[in-house]
């Protein structure tokens, strides 16, 4: 039986109220399968604020999206608006093509209002109905994210600037690790980052944000809550993904390397994050991935088929698989002296098509952003690829005391098993994200 809200009678298609009660539902139906708590409470609190005679402020979306306590920190990172941008984002993919009345929020104020046609040139000038008050749905309150959307939002900037900075008139070749890379276009340069859940106790407040070596994506959440039942009230889809700011500073050390490989060339070196990847791009582009191990993504699987070396599930530890040799994260916590011992790791290979793919990457971001340094290194790079080949693996044992690196040495250097490195099984389903 369908429900009366999805083709409204014609005493219903008469009634404003009616028609945007029927569109808010259809839209909420599938806004509510990403699982998303922070969409439906915003999108709940828009249609109930939508018949008052003023629009909502800033700050009143912030308390009642993000409660007392993540009020002002939403304030400051312009949460609110990052939000409400991407819900419009959401609203415009929903009506992507469809003809008749659509919701829209109009632009310069945090007002849902339902556009009578499809073509209307503007929201603002074009008749919009407002509803009588509605009853407030119930939501999940966010309470601590703000400072993930800031380091993330500053990264990108950075990163973008960097990327956009004018190639040099000519290059000198750039080593054995760089060469199988000079074809056109420019590399691709994957960021590593990871992704997000929420935790709740009450299925209102959020007592936690979770950053899960086993779920690295919403296909993997999915799959993890059919066969955790019980965890369904308990983890919740923020629709975000985080990278480490570590990993961010060594792609901004990356992309003047990547772009001296096509010196004079018009195009720029793309930025992509891991939890983006698509089997085309794999296919399609050399990839320079930058990031820490966990977050690898598509490049995981056949990275597994061909390496020594096995991540464990708490993705602190390397293990070597032949010895049982143990690597493992320390990042010195509760020491009066913050001494560090991390690994980093390096690995160079043919992709699925013929590209090239670099990995730059450790167990954290000491281990990440040293072995970005390493790389420009070309008398190393050289050695590497003259003791193992152009396909091969090398960990490397990175110590620090505070922010100082004392001591970076080889502890691996072996050759890729690639013979069944890029089985159809590496490419299949859908990327992470």
């Amino acid at each position: 039986m369908r429900n009366s809200t999805d083709h409204p009678n014609a005493a219903d298609a008469a009634d404003p109220s009616a028609r945007f009660a029927a569109e808010a539902a259809r839209f909420r139906e599938v806004l509510a399968t990403g699982r998303s708590a922070v969409f439906l409470r915003l999108f709940d609190f828009l249609v109930a604020r939508s018949g008052d005679e003023r629009a909502p402020k800033e700050v009143e979306v912030a308390l009642a999206i993000f409660g007392k306590d993540g009020a002002r920190d939403a304030l400051q990172d312009s949460a609110v608006r990052v939000y409400m941008h991407r819900l419009r984002k959401r609203l415009d993919d929903f009506y992507a093509g469809r003809a008749g009345p659509r919701l829209e929020i109009l632009k310069g104020e945090y007002r849902l209002v339902l556009i009578p046609l499809d073509d209307a040139p503007e929201p603002e000038t074009g008749w919009a109905w407002r509803p009588t008050p509605r009853v407030r749905a119930v939501g999940l309150w966010l309470g601590v994210f703000a400072a993930i959307l800031l380091l993330n939002g500053a990264a990108w900037f950075l990163l973008a600037r960097s990327a956009a900075q004018p190639p040099p008139a000519s290059a000198t070749d750039s080593g054995a690790l760089w060469r199988p890379m000079r074809g056109d276009p420019p590399p691709l340069i994957v960021v590593g980052d990871a992704y997000v859940l929420a935790e709740t106790d009450n299925q209102r407040d959020i007592r936690r944000l979770v950053l899960d070596p086993a779920i690295q994506s919403r296909d993997a959440l999915g799959a993890y809550l059919r066969t955790h039942p019980t965890a369904f009230l308990r983890y919740y889809d923020l629709d975000l993904h985080y990278a480490p700011i570590g990993t961010a500073m060594a792609a901004w050390t990356i992309i003047p390397i990547v772009r001296d490989l096509h010196p004079g060339s018009p195009e720029e070196p793309q930025l992509r994050s891991s939890s983006r990847l698509t089997t085309q791009d794999l296919e399609a582009d050399d990839i320079v991935y930058v990031g820490q191990l966990a977050n690898l993504g598509l490049l995981a699987p056949p990275l597994a088929r061909a390496s020594g070396f096995r991540l464990e599930p708490d993705a602190r530890t390397l293990r070597d698989v032949s010895t049982g040799t143990g690597y493992a994260l320390d990042v010195g916590a509760g020491r009066d002296e913050p001494s560090r011992l991390d690994y980093g790791y390096i690995a160079s290979f043919a992709g699925p098509s013929g590209h090239h793919v670099v990995l730059i990457a450790g167990l954290g971001d000491l281990g990440v952003q040293r072995m970005a340094t390493l790389v420009k290194d070309r008398a190393v790079m050289d050695r590497l690829v003259a003791s193992a080949g152009p396909s091969f693996e090398a960990l490397y044992e990175v110590r620090a005391m505070g922010g100082a690196v004392l001591d970076t040495r080889q502890v691996a250097l072996r050759p890729l098993h690639t013979a069944m490195m890029w089985d159809d099984r590496s490419l299949e389903g859908k990327p992470p994200g």
